[in-house]
């Protein structure tokens, strides 16, 4: 143990709500800018509780995505892994536009977790036709 070692932040255990929290921040800053509305989005999803947003930050600060993907991947269940992929492709698209650093990231959540872009596809057109305002007119 070193000599500063005690001010250290301990990183929290990872949880599947934590998950969805440290899924959407590696989201939200891929393209390397997180936009208003992303902001929104993450908000709504952990529902003001600012303790869990504080540890998804010290956690991400922690591990790097390959690490955070690795270890979600045995974590989370198949219905808690589609959860978040939902809730990860509302906030890519959420700004109305996916960044290609953000295809290629939910690219690698998909493949990591063993998700087919075949079976994700109705999904994602679903969320595409929800964030699609333009057909309400002006």
């Amino acid at each position: 143990m070193g000599l500063f070692d005690a001010f250290k932040a301990k990183t929290p255990e990872l949880t599947p709500r934590l998950s969805l929290a440290v899924s959407l921040l590696f989201m939200m800053s891929a393209d390397g800018v997180i936009e208003q509305e992303e902001i929104g989005v993450l908000l709504a999803n952990l529902h003001g509780d600012q303790r869990l947003l504080d540890d998804a930050i010290s956690y991400g600060r922690a591990s790097n995505i390959g690490e955070f993907l690795a270890s979600s991947a045995t974590l989370l269940n198949e219905v808690q892994k589609h959860c978040v992929l939902l809730n990860l492709a509302d906030a890519l698209l959420s700004d109305g536009n996916a960044a290609a650093q953000e295809k290629n990231l939910f690219d690698r959540f998909l493949k990591t977790w063993n998700v087919s872009e075949t079976d994700f596809k109705p999904y994602l057109d679903i969320i595409m036709r929800k964030n699609d305002h333009s057909v309400l007119g002006n």
